[in-house]
């Protein structure tokens, strides 16, 4: 995962070793999910949003922060929620679905999503909203000293858990259990084809 030598998927920029675009099928969900990552957080080979963005229909992901380029992304059309823990944010609930939702959610450091979500044109006047204690993250390619952080993947599959429903929470999970699973068979020097494990879902 760390070498710049790799050979990286066009579509989804992952190490072909750990690329799933041919297994994944995009899943249907009345959520729209829009990532605004910053532009280092996309470059990051460990970076899990474009991986939530591949798995999901409708998904979009738009990177910001570059200093050489001032233009943002569009905003996105309809109910806008920004999946950030502020001061100001409430609980996310089951009652916040609807058909017109847009879940908008900063991707980057805790110091990057905090400017994303006051700043980026997405998130502006939206209203912010967070999720119950998650648990420890079961990310094993990244550690953070900062309780209950999560990765962005685990934080989207929980929220449309509780917006959708159990099963595209299970299905984004085994997604990202399947791309953790080979980045650290990567890692260990094992870069030969890697079968599935038998308890990931990576189809709808």
């Amino acid at each position: 995962m760390r070498s710049r030598k790799a050979v990286r998927c066009t579509r989804c920029r992952y190490s072909m070793t750990v690329c799933m675009c041919d297994e994944l099928a995009a899943w249907p969900v009345r959520t729209r999910v829009h990532v605004v990552a910053h532009y280092i957080e996309l470059h990051k080979t460990t970076n899990t949003s474009r991986l939530a963005v591949r798995a999901l229909a409708g998904a979009s992901i738009h990177g910001r922060g570059h200093p050489d380029r001032r233009e943002h992304g569009p905003v996105p059309e309809g109910h806008r929620l920004v999946l950030y823990p502020s001061e100001r944010s409430r609980l996310l609930t089951a009652a916040d679905a609807r058909d017109d939702l847009v879940l908008v959610v900063p991707d980057g450091t805790w110091t990057q999503a905090g400017r994303i979500a006051r700043r980026d044109p997405a998130a502006v006047g939206a209203e912010h909203v967070r999720l119950p204690d998650l648990g420890p993250s079961r990310y094993a390619l990244r550690s953070t000293e900062r309780e209950g952080a999560v990765s962005t993947i685990e934080a989207i599959a929980r929220a449309l858990g509780i917006l959708e429903g159990h099963e595209v929470e299970a299905h984004l999970l085994g997604v990202f259990d399947e791309f953790v699973r080979r980045a650290l068979r990567r890692r260990a020097g094992h870069d030969g084809p890697s079968a599935p494990s038998s308890g990931t879902s990576t189809g709808s």
